[in-house]
């Protein structure tokens, strides 16, 4: 039941915030506010689900919010990465072109898993191992969860259009 009602505050935050976990820093305030409110209730059921100590918490979260940080700075500078190479392929540049761009992208790919990993060896020392499975397994659910309910509402919209 608990779980429904979370969802229920998720569902104008998921719409509002399409498909990306957290707000580009250009975005409009209202994208900013709504990331804001949907990072802070991804916090709530995070730990709820964990079942993190007070302790435990204050030490992971430090760590999550850092790792976090991170992978928003650089799937930023990875959307920027892939509207370069679309403008590149728009102007029918040479390969030697794509190639570096295509390289570039596949270097912030490489970044992204080395945070991760960088990320969960940290975890080692702060969480017992089933809090570190308890925190995978949100993650995977916390996502798709967002995921399809953004489908469902864009799905709704488009019959609401008569698409």
């Amino acid at each position: 039941m608990k779980r429904i009602a979370v969802l229920f505050f998720l569902l104008p935050a998921a719409y509002l915030f399409g498909q990306e976990m957290g707000p580009p820093p250009e975005g409009p305030p209202m994208n900013r506010e709504v990331g804001r409110q949907l990072e802070q209730i991804k916090i709530w059921q995070m730990t709820k689900d964990m079942d993190l100590p007070m302790g435990k918490a204050e030490k992971f979260f430090p760590l999550y919010n850092n790792y976090d940080s991170q992978l928003r700075n650089i799937a930023m500078e990875r959307r920027g990465a892939v509207r370069a190479l679309d403008s590149l392929l728009k102007e029918n540049a040479e390969d030697p072109e794509l190639k570096k761009q295509v390289q570039q992208i596949l270097n912030l790919d490489a970044q992204l898993a080395e945070e991760h990993a960088k990320f969960m060896q940290s975890l080692e020392g702060v969480l017992s191992p089933i809090e570190v499975a308890k925190y995978i397994v949100f993650e995977q659910k916390f996502e798709r969860e967002i995921r399809e309910r953004v489908r469902m509402i864009m799905q709704q919209r488009m019959r609401e259009r008569g698409y």
